[in-house]
């Protein structure tokens, strides 16, 4: 049975946003707790993200909303890191307007192969042919692996991932609401400036400029110690973006330091010693299947083209911001020898044989993907 009263007061709220007003940090938090609660009707729940997303998002809410979020996260896992030096957490917010392969999944694996430590959490493609909860399943990965065995890989094997809507989240509201959603929302944004594993490095890639600055900001009061957000550019499409480095057109990048200081600057692929590409080499395909199969033949070694140029410069932001590779240049060469000598590929299988209960069906799902 609905409560009147806290029925009133939440839809006090909305109105306030419908007339342009912000919440503040306190309001937001409660705001969305209640909303992964289910505390108020989803009806309610639906009208408050997005007017949010309509009036736009400040610094405030999208800090409370993130709050919110950690809080429902530690209510069904035990966020703590396992391994023996400091975690990486790479995400795409999605939202975006080029839609490329997985990018930031690629990275991730070409990343850990070259010694970073990586926790790759993912959510179902909302706005995209593929998410990276359905690139890893179609990998090989098992998505309802526990959160604990997630862990464990990271330590074992140097990446681990969750699906939100796996087994460790199954009870949690993030996944009912997120099961309904199927547009852009704060949540979005949000979500992957959560503690997932307790990690205080991370690299967002934003579907726009005008998010850069304000989650460096916000991920900064939240307690983050080194943070990349990336927004991408193609030169063919003048005023569209991508959730990541682009080999296709200059990169708008927002650095939180660990003084404190955030920076901004451009990256283009001739920066870092890569031939600037075509959207149509590096463009999602038709399927998911399709799409990950893409990624993951760059992956093995199988397409040393624009495809594995774009993963390796993703993967290279890793290294860098991780004191793994010198240089955003260093960082692509190491990340594409990988791939090339196999070591992607075999890090990929050692995280297939850690994360799935069945490993040979897994291999054997992962061989008949890139053959």
């Amino acid at each position: 049975m609905v409560d009147e009263t806290k029925l009133r007061a939440f839809g006090a709220w909305i109105v306030r946003l419908q007339q342009g007003q912000n919440l503040t940090r306190e309001e937001s938090r409660e705001a969305f707790r209640q909303i992964w609660r289910n505390e108020v009707t989803e009806l309610s729940q639906g009208a408050l993200i997005a007017a949010l997303r309509c009036k736009g998002e400040t610094r405030d809410e999208i800090i409370g909303l993130v709050e919110s979020h950690n809080d429902e996260w530690d209510l069904c896992v035990q966020a703590k890191s396992l391994a023996p030096e400091p975690v990486l957490g790479i995400v795409g917010v999605g939202m975006d307007d080029i839609k490329s392969i997985n990018t930031s999944s690629g990275a991730a694996i070409l990343a850990a192969a070259c010694g970073v430590y990586v926790h790759k959490v993912g959510a179902p493609g909302m706005t995209s042919v593929s998410g990276s909860a359905q690139a890893f399943a179609i990998l090989g990965v098992d998505s309802d692996c526990s959160f604990e065995a997630s862990l464990a890989a990271v330590r074992d094997c140097r990446l681990g991932f969750t699906s939100v809507v796996g087994q460790a989240l199954r009870q949690s509201g993030i996944l009912r609401v997120l099961g309904q959603l199927r547009c852009a929302t704060p949540i979005h944004i949000a979500g992957p400036m959560g503690f997932h594993t307790g990690e205080r490095h991370k690299i967002i890639g934003v579907p726009q400029p005008a998010l850069g600055k304000m989650m460096c900001e916000a991920m900064r009061e939240l307690g983050y110690e080194r943070a990349l957000l990336p927004c991408g550019t193609a030169d063919e499409l003048p005023g569209k973006f991508m959730d990541e480095y682009s080999n296709i057109g200059v990169t708008r990048v927002f650095e939180l330091k660990a003084d404190g200081s955030i920076d901004e600057y451009e990256v283009a692929p001739e920066d870092v010693g890569l031939k600037r590409a075509r959207y149509a080499d590096i463009s999602a395909a038709d399927t998911p299947e399709g799409n990950v199969r893409k990624m993951a033949r760059a992956i093995a070694g199988l397409d040393d083209g624009p495809l594995l140029d774009c993963l390796a410069l993703n993967a290279a932001s890793c290294m860098t911001l991780m004191g793994k590779a010198d240089s955003l240049a260093d960082g692509v060469a190491r990340a594409r020898e990988a791939a090339l000598s196999g070591k992607g590929k075999e890090q990929l299988c050692a995280l297939i044989k850690a994360q799935n209960r069945d490993p040979a069906a897994g291999l054997a799902q992962l061989e008949a993907l890139i053959a």
